[in-house]
């Protein structure tokens, strides 16, 4: 009588372990709830951002960041951008994972997010994400009397 309640006791417990699988998620990928949740290019830079100054040379930005790279130059002025990816799964892909294979990893997804770097004859004038500046700019007309 004993061994029998074992078994039949035993059972609910396997069932559960095969019912939760094992999937996992992709080596390097961050596991979040939300693509809402990721870390912005910002925060994951903050210390060297925070460091960014106007009027800073070429020289100086190149010394803190060393992966940026010339996207663009109109005479005098020139872009830099750098490039952030992020792999990330969520709990609910790997919860689809597990339901529909039961191991495994779900495929990672990409966050790519890249501010630019404005320089005007190698001083920084501006940093952001293209998303930071209206696409169509008021125009200002100044007079300057020296």
């Amino acid at each position: 009588m004993h061994l029998t309640k074992m078994k039949t006791s035993s059972i609910p417990l396997v069932l559960a372990a095969l019912a939760t699988g094992c999937a996992t998620a992709p080596k390097g990928a961050l596991v979040v709830n939300d693509p809402s949740d990721l870390p912005s290019v910002q925060a994951v830079h903050s210390h060297r951002l925070s460091q960014l100054k106007t009027g800073m040379s070429l020289e100086e930005f190149r010394r803190l960041m060393p992966e940026a790279y010339v996207w663009g130059q109109n005479d005098a002025t020139t872009a830099y951008e750098i490039e952030e990816s992020l792999q990330f799964v969520t709990h609910d892909d790997i919860d689809r994972q597990n339901l529909t294979w039961g191991v495994g990893s779900p495929r990672a997804r990409s966050k790519k997010e890249v501010p630019w770097f404005y320089f005007f004859k190698e001083q920084l004038v501006k940093w952001g994400r293209p998303q930071d500046w209206p696409d169509k700019p008021d125009v200002i007309l100044e007079t300057r009397v020296r």
